[in-house]
C-alpha cells in the first residue's frame, strides 16, 4: 500500500495522461526529491503530515511557504484551490475575527 501522499499525486498524473506504473514511478521520484518519502517508499515525517493534510490546509501551508505570516491570516478558495491573505483597512487579521 502506497502513503497516502504518493497516492495522491500518482492519482494526479494519471488523470493528466499517464500511464498508472509510469504514474507511480514519477510520482515517487517527485516525493524522494522534495523530501516527502524515502528511497524505500515510505513516507518521511513530513510526507506523512502532508499526506494526512486536506486540500485547504496544503493551499494554506503553501501560501505561508510562498508569502510569509501565519496560517491564521489566509483563507481558502476551494474553487481556486488558492489561499489568499486575508487583510482589513491594511492591517492583517485572523479568520475568526471577521
Amino acid at each position: 500500500m502506497l502513503p497516502a501522499i504518493h497516492e495522491r499525486l500518482k492519482q494526479q498524473l494519471i488523470e493528466k495522461g499517464r500511464e498508472e506504473l509510469d504514474a507511480e514511478a514519477l510520482a515517487k521520484n517527485i516525493l524522494i526529491n522534495r523530501g516527502h518519502l524515502n528511497v524505500d517508499g515510505t513516507a518521511t515525517a513530513e510526507g506523512y503530515a502532508r499526506g494526512n493534510m486536506t486540500a485547504a490546509e496544503r493551499a494554506i501551508d503553501r501560501a505561508v511557504k510562498r508569502s510569509g505570516g501565519v496560517s491564521d491570516y489566509y483563507e481558502y478558495n476551494p474553487i481556486t484551490n488558492y489561499a489568499s491573505k486575508l487583510t482589513g483597512s491594511g492591517v492583517w487579521k485572523k479568520k475568526e475575527n471577521q
